[in-house]
Order: C-alpha cells, then sequence, then structure tokens
C-alpha cells in the first residue's frame, strides 16, 4: 500500500522540525554551561599598546547589593601563565546597577608580557580580600610602536568569571586535588574493539556476492565501514587525535583566534547532534523491514554514534570536559558511549557474518 502523499510531507515536516528543536536545544545547552558572570558587561580595545592609554568600560547589568567597583590590569606571557598585576586605575568607585564605568589604564612596558586582561570585581570595601564577585575579560594582546586611534577603538570583549580571594581559600583549604584522567587501558580496549569489528566488516564484504546491485552496494558499504574502523583504530591507540587537538588549540590561541572559537564549537556541536537525530530516525525507519539490510544498518549506528562522541570529545567545550573529567573506575562516560558504539558495530557486523554463514542469528 502506498503512503498518502500529504502525509508524507507531514512526516518529513515534522522530521525537519524535530532536527531544528535538537540543534536549538543542543546551542542553549551548551551556551547556558559556559559558565560566563552575567552580572557585568566589558568594552575594550583589540590591542593595548604599550605607553598608551588603555580604557576598559564596564557596565553592571542589574541590582546589585552595596558595593564598591574596581578594576586592575593584569599581565601574561607569551604562553598565557605567569599572571601578575600590570596597573591600576585609581581607588574603588561606588558600585550601581546599570551604571556604565570607565577605567584608563597607561600600559606599562614590563618584561615578558604578552597579553594582558582587566580584573573587575565588587567589595563593600572596595578592597581585593574582601571581594564579593570578580571576572576578568579575555586576553588582549600587547602591541609596541602601533600608531592611530583605530586600534584603541572600544568593541565587547568576552567576560569569563574569576575565583574570589575568599573562594580562592576555600580551595586551599579543601585541598587541590589532582584532575582525573581515564586510565591509560581504555583506548588499547576501545582500539582492540574497532579492529575486531573492521575484520568482521572487511569478511562480511568478502563473501557477499556482488550480483545484484543491491547487493554490489551494501558489499561496498561493508568495505567502506571496515576502512573507517581500522583508521579510527589507529587514531585510538595511536593517540593522534588527541596530539591533533592540542595542535590545533595551541595555533588558535598564537594566532588569537581561541577566544572566538566557541560559537563555532556550539554550532558543530548542534549541527552533530541534529544529524544524530536524523541518521537515528532513518534507523528506526529502516529496521522496520525484514532482511539482512537490518545487520548494516546496527553496525553503521553504531558507527556513527563512536565517531560523533570522538568528535565531539576532540573538539572540546566546558560541558564536554566536565563530563570527561567524571570517571568511574577510569572510564569517563564519554568513553563509555564511543565504548558502547564500538560493540554494537562489532556485534551487528559478527551477527551479519553468522547469518551468511548459514547459522541462525541470535
Amino acid at each position: 500500500m502506498r503512503e498518502d502523499p500529504g502525509h508524507r510531507r507531514l512526516r518529513r515536516a515534522a522530521a525537519g522540525a524535530a532536527l531544528l528543536i535538537v540543534a536549538a536545544a543542543a546551542w542553549i545547552v551548551l551556551d547556558r554551561t559556559e559558565d560566563r558572570p552575567g552580572w557585568l558587561t566589558a568594552e575594550a580595545p583589540a590591542t593595548a599598546v604599550v605607553g598608551r592609554p588603555f580604557e576598559v568600560r564596564v557596565t553592571l547589568e542589574r541590582s546589585i547589593d552595596p558595593a564598591q567597583i574596581g578594576c586592575a590590569l593584569q599581565r601574561a606571557n607569551s604562553w598565557k601563565k605567569d599572571w601578575g598585576f600590570l596597573a591600576s586605575s585609581g581607588p574603588a568607585r561606588p558600585a550601581a546597577g546599570g551604571v556604565t564605568y570607565s577605567f584608563v589604564f597607561t600600559v606599562p612596558e614590563h618584561e615578558d608580557t604578552a597579553f594582558v586582561f582587566a580584573l573587575v570585581f565588587l567589595s563593600p570595601t572596595g578592597e581585593w580580600p574582601q571581594a564579593t564577585r570578580a571576572a576578568t575579560t579575555e586576553y588582549i594582546p600587547v602591541g609596541r610602536g602601533e600608531t592611530g586611534d583605530a586600534i584603541l577603538a572600544l568593541r565587547r570583549a568576552q567576560v569569563y568569571r574569576y575565583p574570589t580571594a575568599a573562594e580562592s581559600e576555600k580551595t586551599k583549604a579543601r585541598g587541590v586535588r589532582p584532575p582525573v584522567r581515564p586510565s591509560v587501558w581504555v583506548h588499547p580496549i576501545l582500539g582492540a574493539l574497532l579492529v575486531a569489528a573492521a575484520a568482521l566488516c572487511f569478511f562480511k564484504a568478502r563473501r557477499s556476492k556482488p550480483a545484484p546491485p543491491g547487493q554490489a552496494r551494501e558489499r561496498t558499504i561493508w568495505l567502506a565501514f571496515a576502512a573507517v574502523l581500522a583508521a579510527s583504530a589507529v587514531l585510538e591507540i595511536s593517540g593522534l587525535a588527541g596530539h591533533f587537538a592540542a595542535w590545533g588549540r595551541r595555533l588558535a590561541e598564537q594566532r588569537g583566534l581561541y577566544e572566538l572559537r566557541l560559537p563555532f564549537q556550539k554550532l558543530i556541536m548542534a549541527a552533530v547532534a541534529a544529524a544524530s537525530l536524523g541518521f537515528f530516525l532513518l534507523f528506526i525507519r529502516a529496521t522496520r523491514k525484514p532482511g539482512p539490510r537490518r545487520f548494516l544498518w546496527w553496525a553503521g549506528i553504531g558507527l556513527a554514534a563512536y565517531l560523533a562522541v570522538s568528535f565531539v570529545s576532540v573538539l572540546s567545550f566546558h560541558a564536554v570536559d566536565v563530563v570527561r573529567s567524571l570517571t568511574w573506575h577510569g572510564v569517563s562516560p564519554i568513553d563509555g558511549l564511543r565504548g558502547a558504539g564500538a560493540v554494537v558495530t562489532l556485534a551487528a557486523a559478527w551477527l551479519a557474518v553468522r547469518r551468511k554463514a548459514g547459522r541462525a542469528p541470535i
């Protein structure tokens, strides 16, 4: 019985709406997990020039408790380390919600200073030790000898939450715990699963008869699965994916693009979430039909899950890093999902080989 065209269009529209909703939801969730301070916005030049004025404008976004606002210019080296005080804009001032404050510094010459950033805080006394809130601007490169007013034009600057002195003391009192990392055996185990799945996919493709056109396409897909799984196993065992991600991060920092990556990361992750849902809907529809291709779809959904989660893990994000830091017996949820995808692909390929061999599938 042929499907009604109106029903088909309605089903496709519903699927398209679901993809858009998932992409928008993923974007919103990732945006809310950036842990940005919502009590202020800041403007600053794109470059700080030694010996010239450097203005930072801060606007308090909402009503705040009685306090004073202070701002200091901090420095960092080319590796964005070795932070320290660089200049002051004067004493703290009374703070009020909705008011814009201008802090002007003269950038001094200081050895091993490649970046500056403003530290803004609220304190009932105007002193840093009693600060109740704090935030910093993004790293701003330092230039020497630049001229012209264009480089000193203000533009919206990213702001980040910064621990106050009291919060830092509490952290020290609790003791600093070393970051928890997945066990070293996770990657070899995943690599072994991927190698086994690749071998079974290749074996299944070799035993498939390329007589009908449909069967020929199926054989090609099994071969493609085997190639992707083998390449993934090499990346898993060698650690090249992690090295490539670290190289990209260093390159972005050197080119001053690291702070601009967040919108693109969120966009890519939202697209991956929508694409995963679309592939899953196709998978559900295909597995309703009997036949040997059901195992092909199971292998595809497992491989897609492994690749999607691995890609998101390498791309990294604050929320992803938090989830990755949660481990159980050395296994993070990220690696658990990746392993589950590899196991599904392995099981589907094994069942497909068994069916071809004439034994009843389990």
